[in-house]
């Protein structure tokens, strides 16, 4: 169906119905979002695993990450 008669089609529904759609079309935008985010952070998180098996990162356990982070933000 073209989109120009889909969305005629579309304004012609009860309000209701129309805010079902919108509700409907505005969440499958949100899982393609979703799922593009998650492939990014799943390819981060690779790139971040391998640098640190390959040595060139430094690994902080959790009380001395936040120790560091406490010296760098306090005046």
């Amino acid at each position: 169906m073209e989109r120009a008669l889909l969305e005629r089609e579309a304004l012609r529904l009860p309000v209701q119905d129309r805010a079902l759609l919108a509700d409907s079309l505005l969440n499958s935008l949100d899982d393609e979002a979703e799922r593009a985010l998650e492939a990014k952070w799943a390819a981060e998180s690779e790139a971040r695993r391998a640098a640190y098996k390959a040595g060139q990162v430094e690994a902080l356990d959790g009380p001395a990450a936040l120790a560091k982070l406490r010296r760098q933000f306090t005046p």
